[in-house]
């Protein structure tokens, strides 16, 4: 149940395409980011898939970063967001198919692709995003969706931009997001009607029409992919819809977005918005209304392409565990050559060694006693956060004058720094607000 924000090129601060993505599992999902070095494929090797079968993996699997769940055994396939070494960027979110009862929303597909191995196979065999959208189409005709009746995926690159949106029956379609356009979707189909004659911007299978007309759900006049394969009532939820109705107010003014306005929305309460809803202790959460930042995010990913500068500089991801309202964001390039150990690490139980724990028993303690703590937790992360962005400049020039193994060095450096001086920052957070949260005057 997640949250995905596309920025066109032209849209952007920096002149090249920017996502963003709140991944909701719920079950303890804990979350780590890792890292995928480059390697040719062995003799023979195959990709097994969780629903039966096998793909033929292509000779050379590119470097990749990627936040992950922490076990396959607990949440088949791991992937949830990432970046390649081509700029390939790609994240997902669940939707509703129509004519598939709830109870049958999930189940497993013989031979079928579920959503968290379309995001592993971009990140290793796509080089564009619309390379990268219609090998997602390919693969949903070919094998099926398994394991979500419906669901979406984003695929990025420096200047370029799709939405693919799956359905069982080997169905799809996919949509260009244009330069000029910020997308974004909740949980619910957003591709209208498709335009057959543009091939420059729209993808699908020769079935898709035939397929609905089977099932009646398609006569004639505008084929609109939403309307006709979305569930009706998924499509029209307040769950889905508000989150669409107040990010499209928030950025439709804005002429350029940049990391720190995405880092906003993926905050957002609703706050100065109608749906807004806080509950007794001040918190926004668990109160009937949706909002982008919720309390069981597992992980936030920000991802930014920068074409101007050499791939291991320039793709980087910037992550926050657990909900983004209490968390901080940390930078993560590409090209660094280790994850700092608290973020690397996750584990189906509470463990301190992780920072999605921590940032769990933060986020828990901020909805408890929101609104004695709030204000303390947000104003540190704010402080940090425009600590990171005014020194990363100065390190980023500096990596791009030395040769590449040096510059991932200094890279990695950095980077471990600032995640470990986010570690540092709330294990000294956590009992200043417990103090304050469990206060009695």
């Amino acid at each position: 149940m997640c949250t995905t924000i596309v920025v066109g090129r032209n849209r952007s601060a920096t002149g090249s395409v920017l996502v963003a993505h709140s991944e909701e599992l719920g079950r303890n999902s804990a979350h780590k980011v890792e890292i995928s070095p480059r390697r040719p494929a062995a003799a023979g090797e195959i990709y097994p898939l969780f629903s039966g079968g096998t793909l033929k993996q292509p000779a050379e699997l590119p470097r990749y970063i990627a936040t992950k769940i922490f076990d396959k055994n607990h949440y088949p396939g791991e992937h949830t967001a990432g970046v390649n070494e081509y700029g390939v960027t790609v994240a997902n979110n669940m939707a509703l198919m129509r004519g598939i009862p709830e109870a049958r929303a999930y189940d497993v597909v013989p031979g079928g692709i579920i959503w968290t191995e379309f995001v592993q196979l971009v990140l290793e065999r796509a080089r564009s995003a619309r390379e990268g959208a219609a090998l997602i189409g390919e693969l949903c005709s070919t094998h099926g969706l398994s394991c979500d009746s419906g669901t979406m995926l984003a695929v990025a690159d420096y200047d370029d931009a799709w939405w693919v949106e799956l359905a069982r029956g080997g169905q799809w379609a996919a949509r260009r997001i244009g330069p000029d356009e910020i997308a974004m979707r909740a949980n619910c189909y957003r591709i209208g009607a498709i335009d057959f004659h543009d091939h420059e911007n729209f993808m699908y299978p020769a079935t898709l029409v035939d397929y609905a007309r089977n099932q009646g759900w398609y006569a004639d006049g505008p084929f609109d992919f939403a309307a006709i394969y979305g569930d009706p009532k998924n499509q029209s939820d307040a769950y889905n819809c508000d989150r669409h109705a107040v990010l499209e107010s928030r950025y439709s003014s804005l002429r350029r977005v940049s990391i720190l306005d995405l880092m906003r929305f993926m905050r957002d309460i609703f706050e100065g918005a109608p749906q807004f809803k806080i509950g007794e202790s001040g918190s926004p959460f668990r109160t009937g209304v949706r909002t982008i930042a919720r309390m069981n995010t597992e992980a936030s990913a920000l991802v930014e392409l920068r074409r101007n500068l050499p791939p291991h500089i320039g793709n980087r991801i910037w992550c926050g565990m657990a909900t983004s309202l209490s968390g901080v964001y940390v930078p993560f390039h590409l090209g660094i050559n280790a994850v700092e150990p608290h973020f690397a690490y996750a584990s189906g139980s509470y463990d301190p060694a992780s920072a999605y724990w921590l940032f769990t028993e933060l986020a828990k303690l901020a909805d408890y006693g929101y609104s004695k703590c709030i204000e303390m937790i947000t104003s540190t992360w704010q402080k940090f956060e425009a600590e990171t962005c005014s020194t990363l400049p100065a390190v980023e020039a500096r990596a791009a004058a030395l040769e590449p193994a040096d510059a991932c060095a200094l890279l990695t450096t950095y980077d471990h720094e600032r995640a470990a001086a986010a570690i540092r920052q709330v294990q000294q957070l956590l009992p200043e607000v417990k103090t304050k949260v469990f206060y009695e005057a």
